[in-house]
């Protein structure tokens, strides 16, 4: 994504699922005061970082939503290399959320995330590849992230590598493996991929009776 993770026309559609695929609050240990994890984030600790990031992102502990302060705290953990946190300030950046919009510097942090194997970043990164958003449109570059992302069980990811299949995005159109990865994300309970999914199905229906 996209991260804060398509026909219809597909393009309108992926945006809102990448908007799911954003990391969501971890448990907070009991033991974990906010208190201690201020300090260690201010100590330079990545993990609190993030979490601090996560505070201001969603408005928890008593913290209001501040997207700018959640960018800051998301920057500091990127920069040493933590991929959920580079996903994070990816999503930011495509968003416009505290910081300028800017899809150059989405892709640029998605595919740091991307390259660590962070699921999120992969299927959003395979979104911008898709659209063209922040690179160059590259439909075989999309599908490379798509399937990295739908082969851990990213039902985002699968739902958009079954409709490139479909459509014929970068290669010939493959009905069996766009049902394939359309049946794989219905199972994990996505609507958007049984409608999906059920128009092929239709589809095949009508064709042959029609033949």
């Amino acid at each position: 994504m996209f991260g804060k993770m398509k026909t219809l026309p597909i393009l309108l559609m992926l945006p809102m699922l990448l908007s799911a695929c954003h990391s969501k609050p971890a448990a907070t240990p009991e033991r974990d005061t906010l208190a201690s994890v201020v300090q260690a984030a201010e100590q330079g600790d990545a993990k609190a970082q993030m979490r601090m990031g996560i505070i201001y992102d969603n408005g928890l502990e008593g913290r209001l939503q501040d997207y700018a302060q959640a960018a800051r705290w998301y920057r500091m953990a990127a920069l040493q290399g933590l991929p959920e946190a580079q996903n994070n300030l990816a999503v930011l950046y495509k968003d416009g959320q505290g910081l300028p919009q800017d899809y150059a510097q989405a892709a640029h942090w998605f595919t740091l995330a991307a390259r660590q194997g962070n699921v999120l970043a992969q299927s959003n990164l395979g979104w911008l590849y898709q659209s063209g958003n922040g690179v160059a449109q590259d439909f075989d570059s999309a599908r490379h992230w798509y399937l990295l992302a739908a082969c851990q069980g990213h039902a985002a990811a699968q739902n958009n590598l079954a409709t490139m299949y479909r459509d014929g995005q970068g290669l010939k159109p493959n009905a069996d493996s766009a049902r394939y990865w359309f049946e794989q994300a219905a199972r994990q309970g996505m609507k958007l991929a049984r409608r999906n999914l059920d128009r092929m199905n239709d589809s095949t229906i009508t064709t042959t009776h029609n033949e």
